[in-house]
């Protein structure tokens, strides 16, 4: 699979996010992500992997699931379906943060299905981890 559009950048950024030595580093590369991600909306240079990745260092789960499911919908769009597997399971992990564990169920089987045509064990492992764990929830 090719590289997404401003793939370096967007790793840089994430790293940057992790390794801020303040709250003031940290936010300064979160809006410079989502300056990227606002920048290309609805363009050529847009792809789910920006969105995934703001998603992902989104602290409130109530805000980091717009921001996946616009990612889902691009990689539906696109029909990428091992971004459909990995942001499915975000947002599982989303809603179990918000202690919706039927909606993390839902998100956690779907993206079971998207990943069942995958080669990524990594990405089946922890999608069957979250099942595991989420049938103790439910």
């Amino acid at each position: 699979m090719n590289q997404p559009p401003h793939y370096e950048k967007v790793l840089d950024l994430a790293l940057e996010i992790v390794n801020a030595e303040d709250k003031t580093l940290e936010w300064q590369a979160y809006n410079q992500l989502n300056l990227i991600c606002k920048t290309h909306e609805n363009s050529d240079l847009d792809h789910p992997f920006q969105w995934e990745t703001l998603g992902d260092y989104t602290r409130d789960p109530e805000k980091a699931l717009p921001i996946y499911f616009k990612a889902l919908n691009l990689a539906s769009l696109k029909g990428f379906t091992d971004y459909i597997a990995s942001i499915n399971l975000a947002i599982s992990e989303q809603y179990k943060e918000l202690s919706n564990f039927d909606k993390a169920w839902e998100y956690a089987n779907l993206a079971q299905e998207s990943a069942v045509k995958l080669s990524n064990l990594s990405l089946k492992q922890e999608i069957s981890e979250m099942l595991i764990e989420l049938s103790k929830s439910t």
